[in-house]
């Protein structure tokens, strides 16, 4: 009786629309290996071109759609550039409106997935990671610990393009 329940129950729900597996976006479909180079940076924030990288390549790494190797070897190769950054006070402190007490810290960048054999462009997009930050004694280093939070957000997204395709 439970076996015939559970076999109708499959049967049923075949239908819903879930797939097991993996599901990468069409253009990635035939992509098994990535690389991810150092990032390019265009703003004027020093030595961000590593960490960006290495929490992208880490959380590629988590995800698991694909295998992290070099670029002689890769099926693809995830080219970055940071291209913009944007702080922004968001509030003041109480009693005083000209000192600032949250900072906002964006991070504007483009990326695209290029095939390593034929060179074709296979996804190409600009994307944008946020985060936020209070100020302190050494804001110089609270705000260089930001670049840490705004590297995984902008490592989440690109992530979930290129795995997932959204």
């Amino acid at each position: 009786m439970k076996f015939a329940l559970f076999f109708c129950a499959a049967v049923l729900l075949t239908g819903c629309g879930y797939k097991l597996g993996e599901i990468r976006p069409t253009p990635m479909r035939s992509v098994r290996t990535l690389a991810v180079p150092t990032f390019k940076n265009k703003s004027y924030e020093p030595r961000l071109e590593v960490l960006f990288a290495d929490t992208l390549v880490k959380r590629l790494q988590l995800d698991g759609t694909y295998e992290i190797l070099n670029e002689e070897k890769a099926d693809a190769i995830l080219y970055c550039t940071i291209d913009k950054i944007e702080r922004r006070a968001l509030r003041s402190v109480q009693n005083n409106v000209l000192a600032t007490s949250e900072f906002g810290l964006r991070v504007f960048a483009t990326y695209e997935v290029q095939d390593r054999v034929t060179g074709a462009i296979l996804i190409t997009s600009k994307v944008q990671g946020n985060t936020t930050f209070f100020s302190g004694n050494d804001l110089q280093t609270i705000e260089r610990q930001a670049f840490s939070n705004v590297a995984a957000d902008l490592a989440d997204i690109i992530t979930g393009e290129v795995a997932e395709g959204w």
